[in-house]
């Protein structure tokens, strides 16, 4: 016999979770939905220009240190290591504070290593400011997504998500080139010439950040995280700022008789938080498949930004060549993920992540195996980083759908910090590849682990149009 049951609350909470579920959907998109994206893509969106500008500084890097491939590899490894530890605790940290806070948090550390990377002395200085940097990086990604994903209806969810990566990982793709060519070569002698231009790039980074961190403290709660805290008004009072279209203040009426259960209770027990719940039973698969997925993706994707630069001054392109090839490549990375944020809204995601990871294996054998002259290594790369996008997009989308609000922050945080476990081993091992085998050698392994990416999806579990109640907390409990 099975039942509908929601798990981790007393009656209580589990009322007003299918209550709350039901006002999020009925809430029209309002200034506050849209305020709230743009102000985590803002965030994102500087974050992803840091996280690239190592790459497209490393020749300069590289010679101001005056060490190896190898050695600026680890550098590189070094940042992924901070963005897996601060993708696990910036995830913790949102489902014991709260997603706002957490984002407001990693910020602040983003920030505190963003300028230690500006004034590093050393080689040494540089890997340990990096590891900061990469610890604040990866906990505003996670949580940025589970707290749109929390306040968006159903019906638009999907979508929202995947604006996050149109508006940072694709534009921020796209413009990273952009801000470093400018910054490196149009304005690299009046910056101090190369053996300063590359701090520059990451001390500017700095000021916008900065702004955002005072807009967010305009940003309003997910409603969903503290109704699983007991906060009952807290709650009304974000859904009532998403229906009005304004953030929360004194003026506005908090109707705390909406979140009232049958008897007319207005206290809740908070829902005990056990961040090894996702590997339980229930959601284990759910953990192993999407986290198995975004490891090969974005292992892929973040080998090849990082390494593309010294791929092709190895191959005899100058800086300002390599930084103009990487912008036409990364102009699929946005188109990408504009085509993801598209058919998520029409297409299954098992669907959309299996078609997208045959064909990037497609790809990656062609780069591999013909892309033997400039203009084909330009289609090519054009192609694997839409097919890249198109898939992390898709991921974006998905993950935050497969956990329940008591442990999303943690479970997202999870499945994007062991993407960064893959991050911290390809990109040494594609150096090697590199050095070995050249560029085919590269992207006949990137093809493989596409592969993988589709054998994955095809085990993962469907959420489309689904709430997220529907999905987790109220999904069928089989009873004995």
């Amino acid at each position: 016999m099975s039942s509908l049951d929601i798990k981790g609350g007393g009656p209580r909470l589990n009322s007003m979770l299918l209550k709350l579920s039901e006002s999020v959907d009925k809430i029209p998109l309002t200034r506050t939905h849209w305020a709230t994206i743009l102000l985590v893509v803002a965030g994102m969106f500087f974050d992803i220009l840091e996280s690239n500008s190592l790459g497209l500084a490393g020749p300069q890097i590289i010679a101001t240190f005056g060490i190896s491939k190898a050695e600026f590899a680890l550098i590189s490894s070094m940042t992924f290591i901070g963005l897996t530890i601060g993708a696990y605790l910036g995830g913790m940290l949102s489902d014991i504070k709260g997603r706002k806070f957490a984002l407001v948090a990693n910020l602040v550390v983003y920030s505190v290593g963003g300028v230690l990377c500006a004034l590093a002395p050393n080689y040494e200085v540089l890997m340990g400011s990096r590891l900061i940097v990469g610890i604040g990086l990866g906990g505003e990604l996670a949580v940025g997504i589970a707290l749109i994903c929390e306040i968006m209806p159903t019906k638009y969810r999907a979508q929202a998500v995947a604006a996050l990566n149109v508006g940072s990982g694709g534009l921020g793709n796209v413009v990273a080139p952009a801000y470093a060519a400018l910054v490196l070569v149009a304005l690299g002698n009046f910056f101090g010439g190369p053996q300063v231009a590359w701090r520059w790039l990451f001390g500017l980074l700095i000021l916008p950040v900065l702004l955002v961190l005072v807009i967010r403290r305009n940003m309003p709660e997910s409603p969903r995280f503290l109704l699983t805290r007991g906060d009952i008004a807290g709650a009304n009072r974000s859904l009532t700022a998403l229906a009005a279209g304004r953030i929360p203040d004194e003026e506005i009426h908090i109707k705390v008789e909406d979140l009232h259960d049958d008897d007319g209770a207005a206290v809740v027990r908070p829902q005990k938080i056990r961040l090894g719940e996702i590997f339980t039973r229930g959601l284990r698969r759910r953990t192993a498949t999407a986290s198995g997925a975004y490891f090969m993706v974005v292992a892929a994707q973040m080998s090849l930004l990082t390494l593309m630069p010294t791929f092709l001054v190895a191959r005899g392109s100058t800086i300002g060549q390599s930084l103009l090839y990487t912008l036409i490549m990364q102009i699929g990375s946005l188109l990408g993920a504009l085509c993801a944020a598209t058919i998520t809204y029409r297409f299954r995601r098992r669907t959309v992540m299996v078609t997208g990871a045959v064909l990037g294996c497609l790809v990656g054998l062609g780069f591999g195996l013909m892309a033997n002259t400039d203009p084909l290594i330009l289609i090519f790369g054009s192609l694997f980083q839409f097919f890249t996008l198109l898939l992390t997009t898709t991921l974006w989308s998905w993950a935050p759908e497969l956990f329940p609000t008591r442990v999303r922050g943690f479970g997202v945080s999870f499945v994007k910090g062991t993407g960064g476990l893959g991050i911290i081993v390809m990109p040494p091992l594609i150096a090697l590849i590199f050095d070995k085998a050249g560029l085919p050698g590269v992207f006949t392994t990137m093809a493989i682990m596409f592969a993988i990416t589709a054998l994955l999806a095809l085990a993962g579990v469907e959420t489309k149009d689904q709430t997220l109640e529907e999905a987790n907390e109220a999904r069928p409990v089989f009873h004995a």
